[in-house]
């Protein structure tokens, strides 16, 4: 079965991811055939899906909530991390705005801001996420309008906080921290009016939902903590990124601490081994993510250690080539996290075309990067430098801490006017190249276990 809150939202946008990094070939073959299959066959109520029976060549048709919920999962899981890497000039973005624009369409539930297309907690989490990047990308004031209505519905009451603050509950938070963000740059009127419910919201998850270690555990608790003995769980980082919105969008360090705290007690021992909540190395993925988005904006030693370390010990296993069939979602989610954690070690460089036994790192050096790379055959290929995906892609006037994307850790302008050094330190050679040309990729040729190292840096003007 195809369906949409599993299949379509968590496997298959970290296999386009996949096919993006390593076969791009892939990309514009199956997983651009896969998008036009589903929309084919699993489009039900306008651009709405429902889920679909491959054995029997149907749709499953369920209750109107359920199909809101497999869209919204979709929208903001599956295609919402996709566009972060294509932009919006590609068939993933028109299907991601398509499938928002049908779910108010059909909006059912009244409120006293108008009709919102659901009351689940989670799916308006997700509506949340999903609103303020298509706003954004489009310029179109109703998905910003729409992300106010749901706000409106749940913080203007006053004393608004999820019980859940992990998956399936926390997806608001991050939702009304990145809108916030927006909004103090295009609508100033309304992050007036959130920010204090905002601020009761996130002062008491700290105070009734929070460890020793400053982890925010799994629910909101009745009484004031620290919580030390109640269940925690993998959704613990994706909070804090909505606490980074707040400061970053108004200068401010308010929560600066409140988010290094845990960052910094990653590495004691009960955190070794830990299982987030169930046995599973999903879990585990989903936790180092939360904290990879959070050490872009809060480098804490702690944490980078910790991260290296989940990643070799529990995600990256290449022992058995097929362990990952038959397991929890393909392992999809594992996928997404190794490949945010190795955009991190490469400085979001990418070796095209990549193939086995090519090591590609990297590592900053002043305001430029330094290369590692190091074949056991020869490879000749472009070495692809990142860009400001978040201004040029998302159009934010700002890099905004946001769950399902790539954080940018180094990038270049991609125009002939701006300019880079690139020095090879091995042979002494200097080459003065475009930003343009390190977006579309470096030539590089490398001999088989002979190291390439290069440093890359602006030219001064």
């Amino acid at each position: 079965v195809w369906n949409f809150r599993d299949t379509a939202a968590d496997c298959y946008p970290f296999y386009v991811w996949a096919a993006y990094f390593t076969d791009k070939k892939v990309l514009d073959t199956v997983m651009l055939d896969t998008l036009k299959a589903e929309q084919h066959l699993c489009n039900h109520v306008g651009r709405l899906p429902v889920d679909y029976d491959m054995d029997k060549q149907q749709k499953i048709v369920t209750s109107h909530d359920a199909m809101i919920f497999g869209a919204s999962e979709y929208a903001k899981d599956g295609l919402a991390p996709i566009v972060e890497i294509t932009g919006p000039d590609s068939p993933w973005f028109d299907r991601m705005k398509g499938i928002v624009d049908d779910a108010f369409e059909q909006a059912r539930y009244d409120t006293p801001y108008g009709k919102i297309p659901s009351t689940n907690v989670e799916v308006v989490g997700d509506l949340l996420q999903a609103l303020p990047r298509l706003y954004s990308m489009t310029g179109d004031e109703k998905y910003l309008d729409w992300a106010h209505r749901i706000a409106d519905h749940y913080l203007l009451p006053g004393e608004f906080v999820p019980s859940r603050l992990s998956d399936h509950g926390c997806e608001i938070i991050g939702g009304l921290g990145l809108l916030f963000a927006i909004d103090t740059k295009v609508r100033p009127d309304k992050s007036r009016q959130y920010k204090p419910h905002l601020e009761w919201m996130f002062d008491e998850i700290l105070r009734r939902g929070a460890n020793s270690d400053g982890i925010i555990v799994g629910d909101l608790q009745p009484t004031p903590g620290p919580h030390d003995n109640v269940v925690i769980r993998d959704g613990w980082g994706y909070d804090y990124v909505a606490y980074l919105d707040y400061d970053m969008a108004l200068g401010t360090s308010r929560y600066s601490e409140a988010v290094r705290r845990p960052l910094k007690n990653l590495l004691r021992p009960r955190y070794e081994n830990f299982n987030w909540d169930h046995n599973s190395r999903d879990n585990i993925a989903d936790s180092v993510e939360g904290g990879l988005y959070l050490l872009r904006r809060a480098p804490t030693a702690e944490a980078f250690t910790w991260a290296d370390r989940e990643i070799a010990r529990t995600l990256v296993d290449h022992t058995d080539e097929e362990r990952l069939w038959e397991t929890h979602k393909l392992e999809a989610n594992t996928v997404r996290t190794v490949l945010i954690h190795t955009m991190l070690h490469t400085r979001n460089t990418i070796a095209r075309p990549w193939q086995r036994g090519l090591q590609l790192g990297a590592a900053p050096l002043g305001e430029g990067v330094c290369i590692f790379m190091k074949s056991d055959k020869p490879y000749e290929g472009r070495l692809q430098f990142d860009i400001p995906r978040h201004r040029l892609y998302m159009r934010f006037e700002q890099d905004w801490p946001r769950l399902n994307s790539i954080p940018e850790w180094f990038t270049v302008e991609p125009d002939e006017a701006h300019l880079y050094v690139v020095e090879n330190p091995d042979d002494s050679s200097v080459q003065i190249v475009s930003g343009k040309t390190l977006s579309q990729g470096l030539p590089v040729r490398l001999q088989s276990g002979k190291p390439l190292r290069l440093i890359i840096r602006p030219k001064q003007s």
